[in-house]
């Protein structure tokens, strides 16, 4: 299996395990094992990830589970290094994330959510290369996906012409072939040369009465054999037409209905978002956007709009949601608020501790989490989980784009727990 990510570590010396080949092939197994686990569960990928990209991670509990693992296929890896191999343990998950990727589609939506709104605002040095390589792919996954479920267009697509095979044609038969038969219905022998007929008729036509009888009695069961493989003859030609036919039939209705089923949803999709945005009405806190504290207003916008979409959205969704945020704020539109102040305005709100789908995204406390676990880990704990973020506290951006940061969380959670069937997992090396 490809190894890529370990192998930039290496190449940009980030990483140093010695010169063995053996020890690569090791650190590959290992990473074969948790990309197979990130496969089957892509929501536990979310917290060694968040933890992974972040080049100043300490001895947290995600990295050091990594390393249990690797003393399985390596065990004595610690010898090798003074101290804990924190960069090692990163290189593994993010190698096992990239693998991973590939097979389960979620993951890519949930990297590619998270990795925009995130790192940005990390200082990655000479690790930008890496995760920028992780992101482009996690993006073309996420781009197919996004192709297959939100069409841009919304007319009917036009439908070829259906293919119909034509008719085989009958193969010509010998006039020969029945001769010898009705010779044999119409008396004694033949005139000609060659031809031997077995128990022929006795009777002659000048011996009209047994004669007749006689050749009715021949002459009806030759008769019904002609008709009975002519008849299969043409009967076997048609069926094949008719299979084929029928076959051609199904595969359009079916592509029509698919495509069909999939522009009826994106326009009930797109009708639904025109709805919320010109009602402004929050259905998590039961009250127009308008009435709520500002602060408020982009975690309840992106909980609303997030329960409207699909696995995948096209970038002008965001743009709606952040021209909904300044029409209900007004002229705190262009201020920007820190995470912090964010934070504080949720410690005071009774709204935030109602809303079950918060409470549905908190997380075991002491893990590095996303804004928005930090959040429902409140709601829950009344304990904030800030130093546990992968940013600056002092983060500051306008509401209407913590409300898209929120979005973008939310959406990565909801894939992350709806993931793809894997049809049949690689045997471990």
């Amino acid at each position: 299996m490809t190894i890529s990510v370990l192998q930039d570590f290496l190449n940009l010396r980030l990483l140093d395990i010695g010169a063995e080949d053996s020890r690569l092939e090791k650190l590959s197994e290992a990473c074969n094992e948790l990309s197979q686990q990130y496969m089957v569960e892509p929501n536990a990928a979310m917290t060694p990830l968040l933890t992974a990209w972040d080049p100043t991670a300490g001895p947290e509990p995600a990295l050091i589970a990594i390393g249990e693992l690797l003393q399985k296929y390596w065990p004595t890896f610690r010898g090798a290094f003074q101290d804990e191999p924190l960069t090692l343990y990163r290189a593994i998950v993010l190698e096992a994330v990239m693998q991973a990727m590939d097979r389960q589609g979620v993951l890519a939506v949930a990297v590619d959510l998270v990795g925009a709104n995130v790192l940005p605002y990390l200082n990655v040095g000479k690790e930008e290369r890496i995760l920028s390589k992780i992101l482009e792919r996690a993006r073309d996954i996420k781009s197919e996906r996004l192709t297959q479920l939100w069409r841009i267009q919304t007319a009917s697509e036009p439908i070829s012409p259906l293919k119909i095979s034509s008719t085989p044609a009958l193969k010509n038969l010998d006039p020969n072939v029945w001769f010898s038969q009705v010779a044999a219905a119409a008396g004694p022998n033949t005139d000609k040369a060659g031809v031997t007929l077995e128990t022929p008729n006795p009777y002659w036509p000048s011996q009209p009465t047994n004669w007749s009888y006689e050749f009715a009695n021949r002459m009806a069961p030759l008769l019904a054999d002609v008709h009975d493989k002519a008849v299969n003859a043409a009967l076997k030609a048609s069926t094949q037409v008719f299979k084929g036919l029928g076959e051609s039939i199904a595969t359009k209705l079916n592509d029509f209905f698919r495509s069909e089923q999939l522009r009826k949803n994106q326009l009930n999709i797109s009708n639904n978002l025109l709805w919320w945005r010109q009602s402004l009405y929050s259905e998590t806190a039961a009250m127009p956007y308008r009435k709520l504290d500002s602060l408020l207003v982009p975690l309840h916008m992106a909980i609303d709009m997030a329960n409207l979409l699909p696995e995948v959205y096209p970038p002008a969704v965001e743009s709606l949601l952040f021209e909904a945020v300044l029409a209900a704020i007004g002229s705190r539109g262009e201020e920007e608020i820190s995470m912090g102040e964010l934070m504080d305005a949720h410690k005071r709100s009774i709204t935030i501790e109602g809303i079950a789908r918060v409470k549905g995204l908190r997380i075991t406390l002491g893990n590095r989490s996303l804004f928005i676990q930090s959040i429902a880990n409140f709601c829950i704990h009344a304990k904030l989980d800030i130093p546990q973020l992968d940013f600056d506290s002092k983060t500051s951006m306008t509401l209407g784009d913590w409300a898209i940061w929120f979005l973008r969380e939310i959406k990565a959670l909801d894939a992350l727990f709806l993931p793809d069937e894997i049809e049949q997992l690689e045997e471990q090396a």
